[in-house]
């Protein structure tokens, strides 16, 4: 029996015995008894990540980081413990340092002086945690772009790279440091693979002051600056971007995971409305999808799924148990907090469990 294996049955026995002598009640059994509690925090370092090596690619002279992060107070949800208490994971260190210190750590070995600099702009960094039966899944996303200097004050742009990665392993929350130094890694090659041709190409640059005003104009928008959101029905995430309902009178009907959403038109018939993005009512933020209404909140420059921010913080869900997470997202009728998983990356072989909200797309991250 290998050490991985020995660990799962190692859980699963340990539970099962809670369970039956009634020290822990099953997951649904918990949502109406537990009291509220603060969700806990666990630091992930990037301090000891392993350093990149590889003097062929040696053709940078340093790497300057502008934090575009639009999660402002964590980098994902982790499982800890013996029973995968939800908990938030957080940098060591304000995230511009803790990204700039990491590439100057991992990366400085192979900086070369006279040779150009680039511009990280990192609007992702995320990880996430699925627990199975007979099964850890890790997470990671770095979402990042990456400009050279041609000039005094030049930039072009490099490579723009979207990075999704699911890692198996054993006691996977100890691994999330490896696999974002991974994936930075993964992104450093993949711009000084082109970095010769584009420095060649002949089309314009931007200033350092136009790279972040780039960035910056991606959070001047109305759904992360209005006060409270308008009520009504958005058919697309361009309207709910704008804070403009296309449908302003409305109604549900079903019950959380089978409702239906129809508009009420002047005449006072009411017509199903066959595809919309969302809904806001009473400032309540929902996001439709699968046949469900699924309660959003702001946070820092996006949208998290509410129950991370209330349910997550009420109770503990045990590696065995119901999909259902207690608690009351926002009192729309058919309105649910049900486990939901990842839609933005098809290319996941097990989506993970949705957190948030893409605020480019407007699907559902980790």
């Amino acid at each position: 029996m290998n050490a991985y294996t020995n660990f799962m049955l190692q859980k699963l026995f340990i539970s099962a015995f809670l369970v039956s002598a009634g020290f822990l009640l099953p997951a649904r059994a918990q949502d109406a008894a537990e009291a509220p509690a603060t969700i806990s925090q666990k630091k992930v370092s990037l301090g000891k990540a392993s350093p990149f090596t590889d003097s062929l690619q040696a053709k940078v002279s340093g790497i300057a980081i502008v934090n575009a992060v639009w999660d402002t107070s964590r980098i994902g949800f982790l499982q800890t413990g013996l029973f995968n208490n939800k908990a938030e994971a957080i940098p060591d260190k304000e995230m511009g340092q803790y990204l700039q210190e990491y590439v100057n750590n991992t990366f400085g070995g192979v900086f070369t002086p006279g040779k150009p600099r680039l511009i990280w702009v990192v609007e992702d960094l995320r990880i996430g945690e699925r627990t199975q039966m007979m099964g850890e899944k890790a997470y990671v996303r770095v979402k990042a772009t990456a400009y050279v200097q041609t000039g005094e004050d030049t930039y072009k742009l490099l490579k723009v790279m979207d990075i999704v990665h699911l890692n198996n392993g054993f006691d996977v929350t100890h691994q999330h440091r490896n696999n974002i130094s991974n994936a930075f890694k993964e992104f450093y090659t993949a711009g000084i693979d082109t970095i010769d041709a584009v420095l060649a190409d002949t089309q314009p640059g931007l200033s350092y002051a136009g790279i972040t005003d780039v960035y910056a104009k991606k959070r001047e928008l109305p759904a992360l600056k209005a006060p409270v959101m308008n009520d009504g029905v958005y058919l697309s995430f361009a309207s709910f971007l704008e804070n403009k309902p296309d449908i302003l009178q409305f109604e549900t009907k079903g019950k959380a995971g089978k409702v239906k959403v129809y508009a009420i038109p002047g005449d006072g018939q009411k017509t199903i409305i066959p595809a919309l993005w969302g809904v806001v009512k009473n400032g309540a933020v929902f996001k439709y999808t699968n046949k469900s209404l699924i309660g959003l909140s702001r946070s820092g420059h996006g949208y998290v799924i509410t129950s991370y921010l209330s349910a997550y913080e009420r109770r503990q869900t045990a590696i065995i148990g119901g999909a259902l997470i207690g608690g009351v997202a926002g009192g729309l009728l058919g309105s649910t907090t049900a486990l939901q998983h990842t839609d933005a990356f098809p290319e996941l072989k097990l989506p993970a469990e949705a957190t948030a909200i893409d605020m480019e797309t407007g699907a559902l991250i980790f």
